[in-house]
């Protein structure tokens, strides 16, 4: 069955093709009477426009360039996380009727010759260089948690998650808190941490540091460094929640009793939550929704947007 398009509509209306796109966007000055029944006559043939052409008639290429890093792939977390990050970013586009175009991070020189409408930088972490040729070129840019110039930077909320989960474990009581992150030069783990450390100083509290491989080979080594420190409670900045959980009533310590734990949780958080597990939930992934929210309003435009988060309090703190 062939599209129905534009001219159908006109031709069933009596009208002429302009009049038909002033009336289906609520153009023009025509009587309301005459609005109504080409309306309805396009919803009675099934007419839907031709997003690709509007496309072209607005100067839009309706695609949105993700920033690819080939080292991202040798650490397993963060490979999931971008690959998490461009499934969302594809679904939040084709309900637009966007595509995604993938660059990588190395080569900012193909910047020139992609058809783009804005560019989504999802890991400070990466080369830097194709950033900053977009903004030299006057692409839209969006990032996670950095500053752009003339651009929307995301704040995903990992200082501030963890600043949620210790003032939780300080009210229920937790006098030497450990602190359970990975060992990596990611932003994201620096910014935990940095948190962590800035916010034992200001309450002059000892920090107690573990940290976890990529690999995880070290995860329950680490974890008892804490627990031999004489930790009252963890903050698994790493996210194995459900892991340690298990861990730890194997070796028969009882939460909240002798141990509190708190996770972070930035993916699927069921299974920490029906191990009762507290955990503070971040959404890196609704970063897409930030960016074409931005795109919707018209213009990518220098601001600066917190994704949301949640304290889910389980049966591990007190």
């Amino acid at each position: 069955m062939s599209r129905v398009t534009l001219r159908d509509v006109a031709e069933r209306a009596g009208v002429s093709t302009a009049a038909t796109s002033q009336a289906l966007n609520d153009r023009g000055s025509m009587r309301p009477e005459t609005r109504e029944r080409i309306k309805a006559i396009a919803a009675e043939l099934g007419y839907s426009p031709n997003k690709h052409a509007a496309a072209l008639r607005s100067g839009r290429a309706m695609s949105i360039g993700f920033v690819m890093a080939a080292t991202s792939l040798q650490d397993g977390r963060r490979a999931l996380q971008r690959a998490r990050q461009l499934d969302a970013l594809v679904g939040a586009g084709a309900v637009r009727g966007f595509t995604v175009t993938v660059l990588p991070d190395s080569r900012p020189d193909l910047l020139a010759g992609a058809e783009i409408d804005a560019l989504f930088f999802p890991d400070p972490a990466d080369d830097r260089a194709i950033l900053r040729e977009a903004v030299a070129a006057g692409i839209p840019v969006a990032a996670n948690d950095l500053s752009v110039p003339d651009g929307l930077t995301i704040r995903t909320g990992y200082p501030t998650a963890v600043r949620l989960g210790l003032a939780h474990l300080e009210q229920t009581g937790a006098e030497r808190i450990g602190f359970l992150v990975d060992e990596s030069a990611v932003p994201r783990d620096q910014l935990g941490e940095s948190a962590y450390l800035a916010w034992s100083a200001v309450r002059g509290r000892t920090p107690i540091v573990a940290r976890v491989d990529a690999g995880r080979r070290r995860l329950m080594s680490s974890l008892h460094t804490l627990l031999d420190a004489g930790v009252d409670a963890v903050f698994a900045f790493c996210e194995e929640g459900p892991e340690i959980y298990l861990h730890l009533e194997e070796i028969g310590i009882l939460m909240p009793r002798d141990v509190q734990l708190i996770a972070l949780c930035t993916g699927d958080c069921s299974l920490g939550e029906r191990l009762g597990i507290t955990q503070v939930c971040l959404y890196p992934d609704r970063a897409a929704d930030a960016l074409f929210a931005a795109i919707d309003e018209g213009t990518v435009t220098p601001a600066s947007v917190e994704l949301p988060i949640d304290l889910m309090r389980g049966a591990t703190t007190r």
